[in-house]
């Protein structure tokens, strides 16, 4: 035991030895660049400017590589990180920080309601039945044999269900359901700090093959439901989250881009606030170019292609604590996952603010717009009359 003791000893001597070694040689480098550093400024004045330079070299490197340790910091935690959802008062949303503390604000939570079965599964059934019709009528031959947007569908084969996601229609909360429903734990979902979309599609749900959508679909125990919302007030909501509000940097670009196509510039350093306006000019010459709407104000009758796939249920926004519990009591083993209902309750008075953004457009750019969003009302039975109204009094 003694020999072991003193072995370790001599070893801790060497190592603190070869630390003075190591010390020794940084002080008479040290020493060394000084008096260099001495030798070539020859004057006062030069010393100064000298050792300023110096300084300024040594703050730059020591600047960039503590942003390169931030970085890789960064990297590390996106790698080891799972999943975090920003659990936002009612509503569970992957949200980044900035704006979990407005989304809680707006949140509340309620108890799935009780309703009668039979009356909200007859009003359903109408509707589906209705959905179909005004499909047939309102799209051609052609159009109804087209092959379906199955890359925005997520299916969970364990409880048979099969959901499109229309974004600004319940999304957020019906994401993080399927994330519970693929056995993803909330304590996992709530660390999460990427978007719901791509959590779900990157830790449980890829994006499935047309094949296998009418293949499931097709399936005796599957049961697939759409939610679709007004299509202006959905619009709406997305100018106002996305557009409006400054809150999501990912989102800047595409300001700044609107509002210089509206011949507003933006000033350096100040965040760009396009109006409703200049958004609905946008939105106009996007699909003048052909290109494909961003999925937060995609018309939903080909984002979701309720003309192509049969859906079991088509839930209304407007009607959804009904509806939704409904449709929780009628898959089996849902309500063991799905509870409580988690909905957005923003205290908005949506008349005023419909008004107030309707009012300050010319009934031709209203026209316009419609024409984008013509057969979502149609073939769900919404009613654009209002904003026009709205539009003439402006």
């Amino acid at each position: 035991m003694a020999m072991n003791l003193n072995s370790n000893d001599n070893n801790n001597n060497d190592i603190n030895n070869r630390k003075k070694d190591g010390n020794l040689r940084k002080t008479k480098q040290k020493i060394v660049f000084i008096m260099t550093f001495i030798s070539i400024s020859r004057s006062p004045k030069k010393l100064l400017r000298n050792f300023l330079l110096v300084f300024l070299i040594l703050f730059a490197v020591r600047l960039k590589l503590s942003k390169q340790k931030e970085a890789a910091a960064g990297r590390a935690a996106e790698v080891t990180d799972e999943p975090r959802v920003e659990v936002l008062g009612n509503r569970a949303a992957l949200r980044v920080k900035p704006k979990t503390e407005q989304w809680a604000l707006e949140m509340e939570e309620v108890p799935l309601e009780s309703v009668d079965l039979e009356e909200v599964g007859l009003r359903l059934e109408e509707r589906r039945s209705e959905i179909r019709r005004r499909c047939e009528r309102f799209l051609t031959s052609e159009e109804l044999q087209e092959a379906p947007n199955s890359r925005e569908f997520l299916i969970n084969k364990d409880y048979g269900l099969v959901w499109c996601n229309v974004f600004k229609a319940a999304s957020s909360t019906w994401l993080y359901n399927f994330l519970l429903l693929a056995g993803i734990s909330k304590k996992v979902i709530e660390r999460s700090r990427t978007s719901p979309v791509e959590v779900a599609r990157t830790k449980a749900y890829p994006r499935p093959s047309v094949e296998e959508l009418r293949a499931f679909v097709a399936s005796a125990n599957a049961t697939s439901f759409l939610i679709v919302r007004e299509p202006f007030q959905r619009l709406l909501s997305a100018f106002r989250d996305k557009i409006e509000a400054n809150h999501q940097a990912h989102y800047r670009p595409l300001r700044c881009h609107i509002q210089t196509m509206g011949g507003r510039r933006s000033r350096r350093g100040v965040d760009c606030q396009p109006t409703f306006p200049e958004f609905v000019d946008y939105l106009l010459e996007e699909r003048a170019k052909g290109h494909a709407p961003n999925e937060h104000w995609a018309p939903y009758y080909s984002f979701c292609s309720p003309c192509q796939v049969a859906f079991d249920y088509v839930l209304r926004f407007e009607s959804l604590p009904q509806e939704e519990a409904f449709l929780v009591a009628k898959v089996p083993r849902l309500s063991t996952v799905v509870q409580p209902h988690r909905l957005h309750a923003s205290h908005t008075d949506y008349e005023t603010a419909t008004r107030h953004y309707f009012s300050q457009l010319s009934e031709a750019r209203l026209l316009a717009l419609y024409a984008i969003y013509k057969r979502d009302f149609e073939i769900f039975g919404y009613d654009a009359t209002p904003y026009f109204v709205y539009a003439k009094d402006s």
